[in-house]
């Protein structure tokens, strides 16, 4: 996965590191260590001032980090803030997990629907763990042949009920 995430405080959630703290510096020793030249930072939703922090870190470093951040789609003010969503540094597009119980329908409840047209017409990739509804996600694509999508994770997340195939129990 491409994805990384640093934070300026709390606890993660799930199986990330469970370190409360994980700076653009941390990260860039690691990187280095691992002979890593650049990342594309997600934002994680566990910590408030999370996509400040990735700004941050992409204004530091510009040849080093880019960032995949995220709209709150339930929130009317979204819709205004698509347009110039790249026009911070090192924002490329968008990025959901949808792993919240609240978020967990947003894909077909309607919470969605608006974005689709939206990263469109602005050119936004959107980057999704989008496990429990590929054939919807076929469905998008069709409907709007511009937009840029990226399933996460190869369309596979820990725990779900396909770890079986991925050799996992």
């Amino acid at each position: 996965d491409s994805l990384v995430h640093i934070r300026s405080s709390c606890s993660p959630l799930g199986a990330h590191r469970q370190v409360s703290n994980f700076s653009a510096d941390a990260l860039l020793r690691e990187m280095d260590e691992a002979g890593v030249d650049a990342a594309l930072i997600h934002p994680p939703g566990w910590d408030p001032r999370a996509h400040e922090v990735a700004v941050e870190a992409a204004r530091a470093h510009p040849d080093r980090f880019a960032i995949l951040g995220y709209l709150p789609l339930d929130q009317p003010e979204s819709r205004t803030l698509i347009d110039r969503w790249t026009n911070q540094p090192g924002v490329l597009g968008l990025r959901y997990a949808l792993v919240r119980p609240e978020q967990r329908t947003w894909h077909e409840d309607g919470t969605m629907d608006w974005l689709w047209p939206a990263a469109e017409r602005a050119g936004l990739p959107v980057a999704l763990m989008a496990t429990r509804f590929f054939p919807l996600l076929a469905q998008i694509a069709e409907r709007h042949p511009g937009l840029r999508l990226i399933v996460d994770h190869l369309g596979y997340v820990s725990g779900g009920k396909d770890d079986a195939a991925f050799g996992k129990s």
